[in-house]
């Protein structure tokens, strides 16, 4: 299943919209179909614009075993580190490019789970850099603009 949006399309430069609660069927589809991708791709992130639909939605799996999907719905980053680190980030819808992105160490993120549930943690190291990037996605920006 190759349905990842790739660069340069202008989809993936429109920001996303918030999800009405309950999530529809639609949007349950939507959130497998984003895991599976994620997995067949073998990606660790992926925001719902990278497969063609503009719901702020992403999923991440940053685990070792690749079977602890995360899914967040409508994220918000309340706070974030003041120190920022300097990494190389690829992507998905950017196959084969890679670039230099410096994020804070760590970020309080706030989203609603699959359930329905206000859920709010704050996520260091990989799985905070996973988070920012897709919430870049979310807001229409790619990691390769950072070059």
């Amino acid at each position: 299943m190759d349905n990842i949006v790739k660069y340069p399309d202008k989809f993936l430069y429109k920001p996303t919209e918030e999800v009405w609660l309950p999530l529809n069927e639609d949007h349950k589809t939507l959130i497998k179909d984003m895991i599976e991708a994620m997995y067949t791709n073998n990606g660790i992130g992926l925001a719902a614009n990278q497969i063609g639909s503009s719901s702020k939605i992403f999923v991440m799996d940053v685990s070792n075993e690749k079977n602890n999907p995360q899914v967040f719905i409508n994220p918000k980053i309340k706070k974030e580190a003041k120190e920022k680190l300097t990494d190389e980030e690829g992507c998905l819808s950017c196959p084969g490019k890679l670039a230099n992105v410096r994020r804070p160490i760590y970020v309080g993120l706030e989203w609603i789970c699959q359930h329905g549930k206000l859920q709010y943690k704050t996520f260091y190291h990989l799985p905070a850099r996973v988070v920012q990037h897709e919430m870049d996605h979310l807001n229409g920006k790619l990691c390769i603009d950072y070059a």
